[in-house]
């Protein structure tokens, strides 16, 4: 018996693909209107050759509203916008791999969905950290280069993963640690390979939970690195060595041991 929900477990409809890719289609060009309109306008030299300082508000023309704002209210729209369509761009790459591999699952529709909204956010909290940083404590929105905090957003927004794992670390050493709770910690487990069997050099799909952290595959006394990780499946290649038998990951939290044995052709 498992507890393992069916939910979402069956491969995507054409339909569900089509209207995914048009959403997030839609709304990384809705981005790419905003950082543009929202960009802050460079000075113009005077008569004297002399430029002044960044205006402190401008207008942002959107379909249907232009609001005037200021500098600094444009550097937060800039930054999340970029993080964004950072993540729309992780989004589109995952989802036209997984479909041309037809292998993606409803139950990862929802993810590609809200990635931008998590790349956004990501990327005003990480802006939020590092303002301190990239001006002086006297200094104002004049002094930040626009290009240097858009970049810094769309590779949070890409990266998103990683920057929240980077930040879990960093204040982890600041802060005390917080106790783990029963669900927190899940014991990773495997519920199915693909495919059963092959030769050496085979391409295996391991399906299970608490993947995340695996750090290698053992099949028999052979080991192979695993690949394209997340917490519900990793990849890993049939190594030269390996034995027929149920191939076991290894992780922090303990191995995991397959359902069934793997046949090495």
């Amino acid at each position: 018996m498992t507890n393992e929900s069916s939910v979402g477990s069956e491969y995507a409809r054409t339909r569900d693909i089509v209207a995914a890719s048009v959403l997030l289609l839609l709304l990384t060009g809705v981005l790419v209107t905003v950082l543009v309109q929202a960009w802050p306008p460079a000075p113009a030299a005077g008569p004297d050759g002399r430029v002044p300082p960044p205006a402190s508000a401008s207008t942002v023309h959107l379909p249907g509203w232009s609001p005037r704002v200021s500098r600094e209210a444009g550097l937060f729209v800039i930054v999340l916008a970029a993080g964004a369509l950072g993540s729309a761009v992780h989004a589109l790459r995952s989802m036209y791999w997984y479909v041309g591999n037809r292998s993606l699952r409803r139950s990862w529709l929802m993810m590609y969905l809200f990635l931008p909204f998590v790349g956004a956010l990501l990327g005003l909290i990480v802006y939020l950290v590092l303002r301190g940083g990239l001006t002086s404590p006297t200094g104002g929105a004049s002094d930040i280069n626009p290009y240097g905090i858009t970049a810094i957003a769309a590779l949070v927004g890409l990266f998103s993963r990683e920057t929240a794992e980077k930040l879990r670390t960093v204040f982890a050493t600041l802060l005390a640690p917080a106790q783990q709770g029963r669900d927190q910690a899940l014991a990773p487990r495997i519920t199915a390979i693909e495919p059963a069997s092959g030769p050496v050099g085979t391409t295996v799909t391991i399906h299970g939970a608490g993947l995340a952290s695996a750090t290698r595959v053992r099949f028999g006394g052979a080991e192979s690195p695993v690949m394209d990780v997340t917490d519900a499946r990793l990849r890993t290649t049939v190594p030269p060595g390996a034995l027929t038998g149920r191939p076991i990951v290894d992780t922090p939290g303990g191995p995991a041991g397959a359902p069934e044995p793997f046949t090495v052709a």
